[in-house]
């Protein structure tokens, strides 16, 4: 009898701290839950968060560049040239401009490097030459009355415009096979030019030239097209940009007469500023 009330005796001491350690299993256990709620409630926030206010990546993954328009490592040697002319045949001013005798000429030339450090995108760098001729023999205004008759001879206008520039260009591929594509173009250029005017008055003829300095930041846009495996036509427009302007002019003897500065931000499509191209991708 003894022995059993000692055994009893012995587990009750032995049961007696086992209150205390389920107790503070389930405090671990509720705090434990607590910090799960508290967790969960926390990334149903951010999740609410994100959905209004998109992080930066995922804002710019929308997929463009899920078709591959060209590939990394890519070198695009491109060119465009322009030509044309005008001539007083081609022109019909609403019959007030009578006698006109008029002939003009446009010619640009602009080659370009890229190179492809990721798929899609190029970075790279342009030189252009331009050059423009016009001549207005003569040209007559009449609007019926002798007070508003106008005569003008002999005007002249030469002009020649050189530039440099580097761009960041972005492609986007509309169809499965990546023949036909969009792009969107960052510039930044600098032209350098001058041109001459001079025209015919009663007292004689004058001369004005003009030196022109433009630093301009654009930006266009445009449609390609792969008419061979490694040939990219390139139609593109402009909308616009930021422009710094310096120009300088001289008479006739060389003497300056003046200068002026201007600042222009203009953003819009520019039907004057088309460039027709191509790339061979090497």
């Amino acid at each position: 009898m003894k022995n059993i009330i000692i055994s009893f005796l012995f587990f009750a001491a032995l049961a007696v701290p086992a209150f205390p350690m389920a107790e503070a299993e389930d405090s671990f256990r509720k705090a434990a839950d607590s910090l799960t709620v508290a967790r969960d409630t926390a990334a149903v926030r951010d999740y609410h968060i994100k959905e209004k206010f998109l992080p930066v990546s995922k804002r710019i993954d929308r997929g463009i560049n899920t078709i591959t328009y060209v590939f990394k490592n890519e070198i695009a040697v491109g060119i465009d040239v322009s030509y044309g002319t005008l001539s007083s045949d081609d022109t019909n001013l609403m019959l007030l401009l009578d006698d006109i005798n008029m002939k003009g000429s446009v010619f640009t030339v602009n080659p370009s490097v890229g190179y492809f450090f990721r798929d899609n995108m190029c970075v790279g760098t342009r030189f252009g030459y331009s050059k423009v001729d016009g001549n207005l023999g003569n040209v007559s205004l009449d609007l019926g009355t002798e007070d508003l008759n106008l005569s003008l001879s002999d005007i002249l206008l030469r002009s020649q415009v050189m530039n440099m520039g580097v761009f960041l260009r972005s492609y986007a591929g509309v169809d499965p096979k990546g023949v036909f594509g969009l792009f969107a173009e960052l510039e930044l250029m600098y032209k350098v030019g001058n041109s001459m005017f001079s025209y015919t008055t009663s007292s004689g003829p004058n001369t004005t030239n003009t030196n022109n300095n433009q630093l301009r930041l654009g930006i266009s846009a445009g449609v390609a097209v792969y008419i061979m495996p490694k040939i990219c036509c390139n139609l593109s427009f402009g909308l616009g940009g930021i422009s710094f302007n310096k120009i300088t002019q001289h008479d006739a003897a060389g003497q300056y007469t003046g200068s002026r500065t201007a600042t222009s931000m203009n953003w819009k499509l520019n039907l004057l500023d088309i460039g027709i191209g191509f790339n061979v991708h090497l």
